[in-house]
């Protein structure tokens, strides 16, 4: 004996089916939402604070002498990489060590930390002529009672296989300097940045390092909680 289906009942898997499809749209739609609610967040998008510019540009007040270390020049942020990084405030200086001779190139940035955070040396200097040497490693720089962690990464410039350049990089969100993985997942809105690049040195005397050592301690009273 066969049974028939009543209208009614042909009617309702159609229904059911209408009513997931609907919520699979809604649960995308949210996702959707959410996903660019969160990249947003990651990348400084909605961040507004009336004294950005005012924490950045504490930067223009560091030192010129640092121990041996006096300031020669100072420059202004390319115009490209202002526009890509968003700076708030910046400084990009050369010291040169009085007793050596040495120089380094320092870069000081503040900004939203989507950009501030994922422009490295790894990808900058390989598109300058450069290879790089070896992988980062953080280094630790203990002075004046404060713990400080960058990484330091070298680079040779081609054709020759050896490292001649030493660059040391890290991030703050207004504490200590911190060499993180993964710095643009930071929960936080804004972040700084130090790069400071110098010869290689050898294993007696490494001119970035020493530098940093003496340098470092004064950066902590020009950055303000971000």
């Amino acid at each position: 004996m066969t049974s028939t289906l009543e209208p009614s009942d042909t009617r309702k898997p159609s229904r059911q089916r209408g009513s997931m499809r609907i919520a699979a749209t809604a649960v995308l739609v949210t996702l959707t939402l959410f996903a660019g609610v969160v990249h947003g967040y990651l990348d400084g998008r909605w961040s507004v604070n009336a004294d950005l510019r005012a924490v950045g540009s504490k930067l223009d007040d560091l030192p010129e002498q640092v121990g041996d270390w006096r300031l020669v020049e100072t420059t202004e942020l390319d115009e490209g990489a202002a526009e890509l990084l968003r700076c708030y405030g910046s400084t990009v200086r050369i010291y040169e060590n009085a007793k050596t001779g040495a120089a380094v190139n320092v870069a000081l940035l503040f900004g939203p930390r989507g950009p501030i955070a994922v422009h490295t040396p790894e990808i900058c200097y390989s598109s300058v002529g450069t290879n790089q040497t070896g992988e980062r490693k953080a280094e630790q720089i203990t002075a004046a009672g404060l713990m400080d962690s960058l990484w330091s990464v070298q680079f040779a410039v081609k054709p020759d296989p050896n490292p001649s350049l030493d660059v040391w990089y890290g991030w703050s969100d207004g504490g200590a300097w911190e060499a993180r993985p993964q710095p643009r997942f930071w929960l936080t809105e804004n972040l700084y940045k130090i790069q400071v690049a110098g010869p290689a040195g050898d294993e007696t005397s490494r001119p970035v390092e020493e530098f940093l050592r003496v340098f470092l301690p004064m950066t902590h009273p020009q950055m303000g909680s971000s």
